[in-house]
């Protein structure tokens, strides 16, 4: 039996989306690669340049979509939880209610 703590499970969610408004707030401007060109640079490193921050803003929008996933799963998983845990609490609190020890 896993020892789940559903509060657990919601506070890392809540983390996880934190960290991804975070990576939102300070995400990487694509147009500062646009200072890298010509005459002021080389026409290739003003290329690589440009292709990098098209790279890494697509790796950085990726991350922030795969956080905000992770931390829906996770409140997702810590609601589930905590139904399972109150209907089995419903039923056993119904079967002690409702049972008559019998000496036998």
């Amino acid at each position: 039996m896993t020892n789940v703590k559903p509060k657990s499970l919601d506070g890392s969610a809540n983390t996880l989306l934190e960290l991804a408004g975070l990576l939102q707030a300070g995400r990487p401007e694509p147009s500062l690669a646009s200072r890298v060109a010509a005459p002021a640079a080389h026409e290739e490193v003003a290329s690589k340049t440009k292709a990098f921050a098209g790279f890494a803003q697509d790796q950085y929008q990726d991350v922030v979509a795969l956080l905000t996933a992770l931390s829906t799963k996770l409140k997702v998983a810590a609601d589930r939880y905590v139904r399972v845990d109150t209907a089995a609490q419903q039923k056993l609190d119904s079967f002690l209610t409702n049972s008559t020890y019998r000496p036998a």
